[in-house]
């Protein structure tokens, strides 16, 4: 079994134990379509289900009210613009405003984290912060379809093996194990991911140097159609609610996150 399989096992929680509906509802509630891709530990999918916090947030937010259902759809990073575009999805968490979005037509709401991207590389002798500059000169793993800040936000595949030697992978974990495999020299993490791993492998704190850099910073929001932006503000409202909620605090912490 792979330090990534292990770590992703570990963590998928469910919240059976979080409190029950306050009210009996009256009216039905209205259905709210929640897009996610895989990106760990935010969306990930075993055995073919999908969890993670987003899964979480949605289920603790429908046993707290009965206004609204939310409902989890599945798309993929490349994918996330058209399907919101199209009406696949009403809203999409944990997700940045300058990864690709079109500005004038989307509304942000709700920051739910801050967080950043880090580079990783194997710990050898001799090796020190400065093996990650420049990027130029290494092999990089990184997800299709997310963006990084060495590479100016871009996400086409031609443009950046034009500037880079690049790995693509479908997930941050197989970025990862690209680097234990020594298929790739650097991998780019989210924080979140970073953090949990340690926590829960130890032995990756001498495996792994960590650069003191961050990729980028940023902040993870509600965003959804400017069409709705009412719409984006009140279920914003309703996960930070359920985020800082007692009941959920066990959750946060399941992943190494305060509340926000």
């Amino acid at each position: 079994m792979t330090i990534i399989r292990r770590l992703t096992l570990l963590s998928f929680i469910g919240l059976s134990g979080l409190a029950a509906p306050l009210l009996n509802p009256v009216l039905a509630a209205e259905t709210i379509r929640i897009g996610g891709y895989p990106f760990p530990p935010f969306v990930e999918v075993i055995d073919g289900q999908p969890g993670g916090l987003t899964l979480d947030l949605i289920a603790a937010a429908n046993k707290a009210q009965t206004r609204y259902r939310l409902e989890f759809v599945p798309t993929a990073a490349e994918q996330r613009y058209a399907d919101l575009e199209k009406g696949s999805f009403d809203l999409i968490l944990f997700e940045s405003a300058d990864w690709g979005w079109p500005r004038g037509k989307i509304a942000s709401a709700a920051t739910l984290h801050e967080g950043s991207e880090i580079y990783v590389a194997l710990a050898e002798p001799g090796r020190d912060q400065g093996f990650f500059s420049p990027l130029s000169e290494r092999r990089i793993a990184i997800v299709s379809g997310f963006h990084y800040g060495f590479a100016g936000m871009e996400t086409d595949s031609a443009a950046l093996a034009r500037r880079f030697d690049i790995l693509e992978t479908p997930e941050p974990g197989d970025s990862l194990q690209a680097v234990l495999d020594g298929e790739a020299e650097v991998a780019v993490l989210n924080d979140v991911f970073l953090k949990r791993l340690l926590a829960e492998v130890p032995e990756m704190k001498e495996t792994l140097l960590i650069g003191d850099t961050p990729d980028q910073r940023y902040s993870q929001a509600v965003i959804g159609s400017a069409r709705r932006a009412e719409m984006a503000t009140a279920i914003g409202r309703l996960l930070l609610d359920t985020m800082r909620a007692p009941a959920f605090q066990e959750v946060l912490r399941g992943y190494g996150l305060g509340t926000p």
